[in-house]
């Protein structure tokens, strides 16, 4: 007797243990990434002052891009690994999970990070547009099935 088998989502979980980490590395240390002057974020605002189409965005304006930017590719990977079915349990991780980053941050590192209800609100808005991205992605693409025969004959 032969069938088929669907491919295992693998791509799509390597992405995400790996996006997860990086997140958490770059949300959880104690320092806060350098903001002096000199440093990229300070060169990159000097930058985008200097235009005109550009001089609104400021510091905080670009911290909550920034937050908004770091999620979506969490939610996207979230919803591409759950399936069209569940894709909104990407939008509810980035939820979970920016909770236990500003939770950590207020408790465990609130001599150096700070939690704020912008970033809760900032890093959800990312996660639920990555995990809106990933359910047009798969409505676009459909499932890929892989025909392979599988033997069920027991020898």
């Amino acid at each position: 007797m032969t069938g088929t088998r669907r491919q295992l989502r693998t791509v799509p979980l390597a992405l995400l243990i790996l996006y997860t980490v990086f997140i958490g590395l770059v949300t959880l240390t104690p320092n806060q990434l350098d903001t002096g002057p000199g440093s990229f974020i300070a060169g990159l605002l000097e930058f985008l002052a200097s235009h005109r189409v550009s001089a609104w965005i400021s510091f905080d304006i670009l911290e909550k891009l920034a937050n908004v930017g770091m999620f979506i590719p969490f939610g996207l990977l979230v919803a591409l690994q759950c399936g069209r079915s569940r894709w909104w349990v990407g939008w509810v991780a980035g939820i979970a999970f920016t909770c236990l980053i500003e939770g950590t941050q207020a408790t465990l590192l609130s001599p150096t990070r700070f939690a704020t209800i912008s970033d809760l609100v900032t890093n959800s808005l990312g996660a639920g547009i990555g995990s809106v991205v990933g359910l047009i992605v798969m409505k676009i693409w459909p499932p890929r099935m892989d025909r392979v025969p599988v033997d069920h004959e027991v020898r």
